[in-house]
């Protein structure tokens, strides 16, 4: 059975290349354009999901942020991820690895920068194992 993972993210592009790069790697994909739509599909298919891989900025500032904060609180025990611009400023992703863990359970970071030219890039927050698809399918 392949993996479901839940893209949340309101840019076509950046929410294609993650999409394309996880059914290459053997993962089926639903993909939610703001946080509200995110939140349902979550809601929906909780218990088949295996990982939300969510963008920061939606439709309000900090959307995406709150909403994985809300999954996370919900007891989701799936992967979560944050896809963000931001991580691409100096010092953001040092604060962010050991910030996001404790406030949404997130354990991996997507800079946008690589993504926007096709790459995805998994670094792991403090703590996350450093293999993103072998968790990913266990």
């Amino acid at each position: 059975m392949k993996p479901l993972v839940l893209v949340v993210d309101d840019n076509d592009r950046y929410a294609n290349n993650l999409k394309t790069y996880l059914q290459e790697n053997g993962c089926e994909v639903l993909r939610a354009l703001d946080a509200s739509q995110g939140w349902d599909l979550y809601l929906a298919n909780k218990q088949k999901l295996k990982a939300v891989i969510t963008d920061i900025t939606m439709e309000t500032q900090t959307s995406g942020l709150w909403m994985i904060r809300r999954i996370y609180q919900d007891g989701f025990d799936g992967i979560k991820v944050i896809a963000t611009t931001g991580f691409d400023v100096s010092g953001v992703m040092a604060l962010s690895k050991y910030f996001l863990p404790w406030f949404a359970g997130v354990e991996y970071m997507v800079p946008k920068v690589p993504l926007k030219k096709g790459e995805v890039v998994l670094l792991p927050t403090n703590g996350a194992s450093s293999d993103f698809l072998s968790k990913l399918k266990s």
